[in-house]
């Protein structure tokens, strides 16, 4: 999927992902406070795990035939990184 974009549209794709995912993570921010990693911080988790996400599924053979079904993987991988390192983050300030 993102294989076949060229440069002007996989630029897009950057810029747009980058920019939602900033403002999902100042509401996150917000919500997790000490728990979390920051503004900058968890937008740079979730674009960078949602392009993760759509790059490895694609390297193992899952193909999207939408636009829609491509995000939605890309923000079931994003938020399942970002889940995972929370509470990863959570359980050391607690242990120490």
């Amino acid at each position: 999927m993102l294989m076949k974009l060229d440069t002007s549209w996989l630029i897009f794709t950057l810029v747009a992902v980058t920019m939602i995912a900033y403002l999902l993570s100042l509401g996150l921010n917000a919500a997790l406070k000490d728990d979390g990693f920051g503004a900058m911080g968890t937008a740079m988790i979730i674009a960078t795990a949602f392009f993760g996400t759509i790059y490895l599924a694609n390297r193992n053979g899952i193909r999207f035939s939408s636009l829609t079904e491509g995000t939605l993987a890309g923000l079931a991988g994003a938020f399942a990184v970002l889940l995972v390192l929370v509470m990863a983050k959570a359980l050391l300030r607690r242990l120490s």
